[in-house]
């Protein structure tokens, strides 16, 4: 048989690159995860719910939502835990960088000197 536990079930990982982490989270009832630093992120909710968010010593929250909304979240540290009693599930978006290693550099790719030449005309 398969027991019920409190822990939150592994983030499903859906897409990971350099500048963003992108995964389907689900709490169960009661679940909780303990406090961890957490880059700003982009949440959008699959179920309707309500997290409550403990930073560490400051008073908690609740943040509650509907399936179909998004909701920014800023980089924070704090715990998370499901005190409903419904599953929450939603996917996260974990803004992790700023832009990509060529661009930073002032880099331009080949052909595009400035000129506007041969631009497609909308």
């Amino acid at each position: 048989s398969l027991a019920q536990t409190a822990a939150p079930a592994a983030p499903k990982s859906l897409l990971e690159n350099e500048q963003i982490r992108v995964r389907e989270v689900r709490m169960a009832p009661s679940a909780k995860q303990p406090s961890a630093a957490r880059p700003n992120t982009f949440l959008y909710a699959l179920t309707d719910g309500s997290i409550v968010f403990t930073p560490p010593g400051r008073k908690s929250y609740e943040l509650t939502f509907k399936a179909g909304e998004a909701l920014w979240l800023p980089s924070q540290e704090t715990a998370t835990a499901n005190e409903g009693d419904k599953e929450v599930r939603a996917l996260l978006v974990e803004i992790k960088g700023r832009a990509p290693a060529a661009a930073k550099k002032g880099r331009t790719p080949k052909g595009k000197k400035g000129s506007k030449k041969g631009a497609a005309k909308s």
